[in-house]
């Protein structure tokens, strides 16, 4: 299993998990104090960068589909992708998504009701109206573009580049050097560390966030206590089934579970869009998609530094740094499934096609839920600090029709939505630590299963942390532990991409560029150049006199 992988990283990956168990069975309280210290000072004092990242990705994502950039094809100019564009754009869109937008779209807005952006009186119309609007700001277009621009990085240096894996230490070569000297090797060593571990920060959020949910439907459905046996044991059944679906070939796991999520989601959808207050949940999403326009800028450059409120750095900030600590998880995986698209292609489906997605979500799930508490009595947002996201998401559902039915398909979805996001991490986590693959080749089943199984172990440790201390508020604590890993994330994505605007650079002074071009576009990469149609109605120019 581990003969085409690498010990030391697997090691060191090891003995971090073994360290981080440790501390929570041996001092949960002093981990949850570090934790809100440290998720403390990144939120206020670091604010401004995760703030400019995301307006700097925003930027690049908007140069990606209107300029020459978005000509470059991964794989080269005559490259052909592998896998249909709908199962492309459904098992991208559902490797990042998960359950977060099933469980957010349903519950986001209560927590901005109660606690509203710009000092706006809670539960004021203004609060109800951001409520909407500002959910979609958090999944929109600056959302993917922290995927998106990482994701063109990497494959451009693996695809077009040759770079000899998807491993940070290999795609830094043209900064970190080939790895031939002791300190070249020891930062390669570091760089992929920092990206393994990030990867269990993504799967804990993920699975962190789905799990109490499931517990929760389940215990109301059939009447059992949830317990904490009940959540360990949805997460042994749920680990369990998404290491079976990444034992099989990408194609056969993440698409057809994809396939199949997208398809049930929407019919979903639908339905709540019939049960409940159609036109409020079609008025207010018109209007919401008016205010994400209205006041982008604002929102990309709010820190609150007067106000102070705690909106920005409890859920804007939260939201900007998960994505950085998820980024190489994410990136990977385009660059991976994108084999023969155009940097403007992906640019599209991730930040056009996955947005439009996540606002589908919160305008059916959201909007049905706050219809119901603004027209039908329904006081979810009031007690939402009580219950919990799971418990809110659950009396939501529960005012639907044949709400048994409803709340086992929502059940599903969360079911597969955290199954194909957890496949997508298993494959690309052994993918990221095997050695020896070509372009085309998929690691040892073994690996993938190894790394499945490890992914039990932060899960896990949020349920040791909840059970230890009476009345944790485990949002928070998630919400903590991914701004924390984010920060060494983002000094490997800095190193990603000073190695990619080297190598470009080089590319473009050389020529070398137009290779991943298609002939007709070319002309766009030559200064001095004319596109072709119009220099074949260019006048002959005139010759000199004798």
């Amino acid at each position: 299993m581990f003969t085409h992988a690498s010990k030391p990283l697997i090691a060191l990956t090891l003995a971090l998990l073994a360290a981080t168990i440790a501390a929570i069975l041996a001092a949960p309280e002093s981990v949850v104090a570090l934790l809100r210290g440290t998720y403390g000072f990144l939120t206020t004092s670091l604010a401004w960068l995760f703030l400019l990242l995301g307006v700097i990705f925003a930027v690049l994502a908007v140069l990606a589909m209107t300029t020459r950039w978005g000509d470059i094809r991964m794989g080269g100019r005559d490259a052909k992708p592998e896998y249909s564009t709908f199962t492309w754009i459904a098992m991208n869109i559902c490797n990042a998504l998960a359950a977060g937008i099933l469980i957010f779209g349903t519950v986001e807005w209560m927590f901005y009701v109660n606690t509203p952006p710009f000092g706006l009186e809670p539960g004021s119309v203004e609060a109800y109206e951001y409520a909407s609007a500002y959910g979609m700001f958090h999944w929109g277009f600056s959302a993917w573009a922290f995927y998106l621009i990482p994701g063109l990085a990497i494959g451009y240096l693996y695809w077009n580049k040759g770079a000899a894996s998807l491993r940070m230490s290999d795609l830094a070569r043209p900064l970190i050097g080939s790895g031939e000297t002791f300190a070249s090797r020891l930062g390669g060593f570091l760089l992929d560390a920092i990206v393994v571990f990030g990867y269990f920060a993504a799967i804990m959020t993920t699975v962190g966030i789905g799990t109490p949910v499931m517990g929760e439907i389940l215990s109301d459905v059939f009447g059992i206590e949830n317990s904490f046996a009940l959540k360990l044991g949805v997460i042994i059944v749920f680990c369990t089934f998404f290491t079976l679906s990444a034992s099989k070939s990408i194609a056969r796991g993440m698409g057809r579970i994809s396939d199949f999520n997208v398809k049930l989601g929407l019919a979903f959808f639908a339905f709540l869009l019939i049960a409940g207050d159609t036109g409020f949940m079609l008025n207010n999403t018109v209007m919401s998609i008016g205010t994400n326009i209205r006041e982008f800028v604002r929102m990309s450059f709010n820190s609150d530094a007067i106000g102070n409120t705690g909106f920005v750095q409890s859920w804007t900030i939260f939201y900007w740094a998960w994505y950085v600590a998820i980024a190489f998880l994410c990136a990977n995986w385009i660059a991976r499934t994108s084999y023969g698209r155009t940097f403007r292609e992906i640019a599209v489906s991730n930040c056009i096609w996955a947005p439009l997605a996540c606002w589908l979500s919160f305008s059916t799930l959201g909007n049905y839920g706050m219809g119901q508490e603004l027209f039908h009595g329904l006081e979810v947002s009031s007690a939402i600090n009580e219950v919990g996201s799971a418990g809110a998401t659950l009396m939501v559902l529960q005012t639907l029709p044949f709400p048994k039915v409803a709340a086992l398909v929502f059940l599903v979805l969360v079911f597969f939505n955290l199954a194909t996001s957890a496949t997508g991490s298993g494959i690309a986590l052994s993918l990221y630590t095997a050695k020896g693959l070509g372009p085309r080749d998929e690691p040892d089943r073994r690996l993938t299963l190894f790394w499945c199984v490890l992914f039990l172990v932060m899960p896990v440790g949020i349920l040791l942390l909840e059970r230890a201390i009476p009345g944790l508020n485990v949002l928070s604590t998630i919400q903590s532990m991914i701004t924390v890993s984010s920060i060494p994330v983002f000094f490997v994505l800095m190193t990603l991409f000073i190695a990619f605007i080297r190598v470009i650079r080089a590319d473009i002074r050389s020529g070398a560029v137009t290779k991943a071009v298609s002939p007709s576009r070319a002309w766009r990469w030559t200064d001095d150049a004319l596109p072709p149609e119009v220099m074949k109605t260019a006048p002959e120019p005139a010759k000199p006199e004798a």
